[in-house]
């Protein structure tokens, strides 16, 4: 086991990142600056309970193949990690699973800070064990247009009873778990890996899209053709 010591922050960005491109990196870059994290770990997903397939009706792209273009997009920043935890596990990248190794791990002492979309935790209250997450680990919710945050509120409030405002509005803190919701607000970046996959398809461009050893990798392997 790994212990970071006492009072180290980590972030953690799950996706299936098929493949990663800028938004996922300025996600990073812009919560280890909100909240002094000493690092943020990219944790791709190798079975996601949630996502058999994408919406373009495409398959999920060999786990080799993303975490490939991960350490390649992530390599310039000594302080993004890319974890192959999901490579070794066949059951399903279910998130209580995923942090309760990920605790083991790195020990007790590192706070974690799991980073999420408000559209996707607004559906946190179909996924396996939610409750029992905010124990494990600080919720780092990012806003996006369309969604106010008012929602978030009210899903904390309705199945998170234990968690009262902090110093300001958009912090829920509880004092049993000593752990927190945050909500932080960032600008979009317009785009999207269904995109990505789409222009690649129709033989387009995507260098202004994702890091240029990615762009590389994609067209060294041939994917998404």
């Amino acid at each position: 086991m790994q212990d970071f010591g006492e009072g180290k922050k980590i972030g953690l960005l799950g996706g299936t990142f098929d493949p990663v491109h800028n938004g996922h990196l300025a996600v990073a870059a812009h919560v280890l600056k909100a909240l002094a994290l000493d690092a943020v770990w990219f944790i791709p997903a190798s079975v996601p309970p949630h996502k058999p397939g994408h919406e373009d009706g495409r398959q999920i792209t060999a786990f080799s193949h993303r975490i490939a273009m991960l350490q390649r997009a992530v390599q310039p920043s000594p302080l993004y990690v890319v974890s192959d935890l999901e490579a070794k596990r066949s059951a399903p990248s279910y998130s209580i699973d995923t942090i309760r190794i990920l605790r083991k791990q790195i020990g007790s002492k590192t706070d974690l800070y799991f980073i999420i979309g408000v559209d996707a935790f607004l559906e946190i209250d179909t996924w396996k064990r939610f409750q029992e997450l905010p124990g494990l680990a600080n919720f780092v919710v990012l806003s996006r247009p369309g969604y106010p945050p008012e929602k978030a509120e009210e899903l904390i409030s309705r199945e998170f009873p234990g968690y009262l405002h902090g110093p300001t509005r958009e912090t829920w803190s509880c004092a049993s778990s000593g752990k927190a919701f945050i909500l932080l607000h960032m600008e979009p970046v317009p785009v999207s890996s269904t995109a990505i996959r789409r222009r690649v398809k129709n033989g387009e461009a995507i260098d202004e899209l994702v890091p240029e050893t990615v762009a590389d990798y994609i067209r060294e392997q041939g994917l998404y053709v």
